[in-house]
């Protein structure tokens, strides 16, 4: 027989010996303290969460384009890897930072803006016709 059956008070014995090795607070009911202050705290809490978890599930989300899923998250990111300047497409990670800063690929960096910055934040840009 079990220790539960031959003994009805196991289960406080129990009790005891847990709250004298962690403390009383360990075995008191976790609503004796529980006011509507934490009520409400909770509540927030809760709905904190549940935006949270509702903007993963959007990021998430698969949309049909052309017979392929893809991934709404991925729809939804403008980027602007063309350089205003020049017109040219660049996948090159360097061209982030100048397309940041001065809002150019590296190389119209290198070609129009290294050495005239204060000209180029004035709002110079070359013409057309010079990009080339």
């Amino acid at each position: 027989m079990s220790k539960t059956k031959q003994d009805p008070d196991y289960a406080l014995k129990v009790e005891h010996a847990i709250s004298e090795k962690y403390g009383a607070e360990t075995v008191q009911h976790p609503q004796s303290d529980w006011n509507p202050q934490k009520e409400q705290e909770y509540l927030e809490q809760l709905r904190l969460l549940n935006r949270k978890l509702d903007k993963i599930s959007e990021k998430l989300e698969k949309v049909e384009v052309q017979g392929v899923l893809i991934s709404k998250k991925l729809l939804n990111k403008d980027s602007n890897r063309s350089c205003p300047v020049c017109s040219t497409y660049s996948f090159d990670t360097r061209d982030n930072v100048y397309m940041t800063k001065y809002t150019c690929c590296r190389t119209c960096y290198y070609q129009w803006v290294e050495g005239r910055e204060e000209r180029w934040a004035t709002g110079w840009r070359p013409d057309k016709g010079e990009n080339k």
